[in-house]
């Protein structure tokens, strides 16, 4: 005769498990639900029912409340299992403090009359098919609950559910216990408990003997069989009202949430939501509502402006989901193809307000990552469209770590040929935003932007790199060249340069130079007299004029694309009339000056130079940014000098 209870496997020849479950651990961050909300509500994006209305959205509830412990027998014998863990280690000679301090934590929460249960329900959703399956049948809801690191797609558009994502609640649970219930689309019906703790024991046929540290609350068969908790086995736990589905879903309940370490859990999930989810709300895909017993939120299509420019409209996160919500309803997009015809849709928006960024979107309207710069000030959004096969979908899911955070060929470590075109598909990416920022800017903004929106993309490449390596990378390459005053330029900042074949730098892709370092020549600038035509780079003043150079505390010179740089000026203090000109190796070691066609300083006009010399300009206290367009075309590794003008009574 079988009965409903916890069960943890004898350990046998089995090794020891402590405190240390990497699964897990990589999903931990203290005061932190993002993990949390990405993975619940990217499972249930994923588990969409294909026979509601195109118009009904997928629906999360997170919902917090209590159950009394002395009710349910589960706790009592969960009580067990941990002192069994305790009288195992404590007379062990591999016992560390990690693991007492770990025991100490799962008493904590277990010692509370009353624990709390965050509970995450979805609704419009097939739920986990397969809880009795036929022989030769996949089982969803094994997947789920008896299996670890196995990734099998429910439907052509998931990304891989219940693979390691699987164990970001229990990041959450101070007993690290985690219930699963589900009501599914095949009419199956099934309730059970999973906890991972340290190895545990249990007597054994007279003996004490060691266990797994993972355990089942489930029916168990005999001693070797189990299965999970059906409507018939009668557990009062799994009668409690919030696991009594009456529409298919999937519920997972977080025992003993940790109500201390996420004390305004529901402001954080909401925020989480909306940062991840900002396109599935927008479209109408996702409705997401959080409910304690002192508040409510509903994230959805209805409330997103509400929620974005009111109720959190200072909350700092929210600045780049903003930023992308005017981005993909204030702009009309553009279409790429990197795999099939149209599988890109691209957004470009300026505001001065904005700071740049590029943002990545799946097709279900989930944010990947917004990498940021202090660069021109534009969003852009790009989102992957399943269409045809939908081969760049698919190859890019493969190029995500478990946590679903970037696209990088270096996450698929076990196929060759799938990581090179993940790589190239990347590469190709960024060309296509690359053309369309360059279009935006002739089109759009010429009379007022500087030269330089190209490129300014985060982790960008040209493309350039051998085949396989990770495309989104700024890196530009170049074969030779040749110092000026003993330094070369590479990588944001000037370096000696004494080396002696021209060896790559490990810091950037421009090869240091052969020459040694030269003396540096001290020469004397001499006063300069306006004429009454002026002189390049002078201007007539009340008494003597001289060339004088700068105190800078920090320059920098970045190539963007094409003949478009964007220089970063950190300046101890202001100045009001600045020249600067560009220098640039040739292959006989000497110098050239660069002709500029035009410069934009922050916060003032696009000025036109067509000469050697930018000015005069002003340079602020702090931070300054110029973008400049060469007339040369060429990559150039390129060398400021700054003067500035000032009166002979000046010091």
């Amino acid at each position: 005769m079988g009965k409903v209870c916890w069960n943890f496997p004898l350990l046998g020849t089995g090794s020891l498990s402590g405190s240390n479950d990497v699964a897990i651990t990589m999903f931990k961050g203290s005061g932190i639900m993002d993990g949390l909300a990405r993975e619940v509500c990217q499972n249930s994006l994923d588990a969409r029912d294909a026979d509601i209305a195109a118009d009904e959205p997928v629906k999360v509830k997170f919902k917090l409340f209590e159950l009394e412990r002395d009710r349910f027998s589960m706790f009592e014998e969960f009580r067990q299992a941990l002192q069994g863990a305790y009288d195992y280690w404590n007379n062990s000679p591999v016992k560390t403090q990690k693991i007492i301090d770990f025991l100490d934590t799962v008493s904590k929460y277990l010692a509370m009359k009353k624990i709390p249960v965050l509970i995450m329900s979805d609704y419009n959703t097939i739920g986990l098919n397969g809880v009795k399956p036929a022989p030769g049948e996949t089982s969803y809801w094994e997947l789920l609950v008896n299996t670890e690191g196995i990734s099998i797609k429910q439907n052509q558009n998931s990304a891989g559910s219940f693979g390691i994502g699987k164990n970001a609640p229990f990041a959450y649970s101070g007993l690290s216990t985690v219930f699963y219930n589900t009501l599914a689309k095949d009419g199956g019906r099934a309730f059970e408990g999973v906890t991972h703790l340290v190895t545990t024991q249990k007597e054994y046929k007279g003996d004490m003997r060691p266990t797994h540290p993972s355990g089942k609350y489930l029916y168990l068969e005999d001693e070797y069989t189990g299965r999970p908790i059906l409507p018939e086995d009668q557990c009062s736990l799994a009668a409690v009202e919030e696991f009594n589905r009456t529409a298919t879903g999937t519920d997972v309940a977080i025992f003993g949430f940790k109500t201390e370490e996420y004390e305004n859990w529901e402001e954080a999930v909401t925020v989480a939501v909306l940062k991840n989810f900002i396109l599935a709300i927008k479209d109408g895909k996702l409705e997401v509502k959080i409910e304690s017993p002192s508040k409510r939120y509903t994230v959805s299509k209805q409330y997103l402006e509400e929620l974005l420019y009111k109720r959190f409209k200072d909350n700092v996160p929210l600045k780049w989901t903003r930023q992308i919500y005017e981005t993909v309803t204030k702009t009309e997009p553009q279409t790429a193809t990197i795999a099939e015809k149209d599988d890109l849709s691209i957004y470009v928006r300026y505001d001065d307000g904005y700071s740049a960024a590029l943002s990545r979107f799946r097709s279900t309207g989930m944010l990947i990552n917004t990498t940021t710069e202090s660069l021109p000030h534009y969003s852009v959004v790009i989102i992957v469209n399943d269409v045809g096969e939908m081969t760049l979908s698919k190859t890019l899911r493969e190029a995500e770590p478990p946590q679903h955070t970037e696209w990088k060929a270096k996450n698929i470590t076990d196929n060759r040929t799938l990581h090179n075109l993940a790589a190239r598909y990347i590469r190709n990416i960024t060309k296509a935003v690359q053309k369309v920022l360059d279009e935006f800017e002739r089109a759009d903004i010429t009379d007022r932007m500087d030269a330089g929106i190209g490129n300014y993309l985060p982790d960008a490449s040209d493309g350039a790199s051998e085949e396989g390596t990770d495309g989104l990378r700024t890196d530009v390459k170049i074969s030779e060249i040749s110092s000026y005053e003993g330094r070369v330029f590479y990588n944001h900042q000037y370096e000696s340069a004494s080396s002696s074949e021209g060896s790559e730098t490990q810091k950037s892709g421009i090869k240091t130079g052969k020459k040694k370092r030269k003396k540096r020549q001290k020469d004397k600038i001499p006063v300069v007299k306006p004429t009454d035509k002026g002189s390049k780079g002078v201007s007539a003043g009340a008494g003597k004029v001289k060339i004088s150079s700068l105190s800078l505390s920090d320059h920098r010179t970045f190539y963007m694309a094409g003949n478009k740089y964007h220089m970063f000026i950190n300046a101890p203090k202001g100045y009001d009339r600045v020249y600067i000109q560009f220098y640039a190796g040739r292959d006989d070691d000497k110098q050239d000056a660069v002709s500029i066609k035009n410069v934009k300083v922050d916060g003032m006009p696009l000025m036109e130079v067509h000469g050697e010399k930018i000015g005069p300009i002003p340079i602020k206290e702090g931070r300054n940014n110029l973008y400049i367009e060469f007339e040369n075309n060429e990559i150039m590794a390129v060398i400021p000098v700054f003067t500035m003008e000032v009166t002979s009574d000046e010091k």
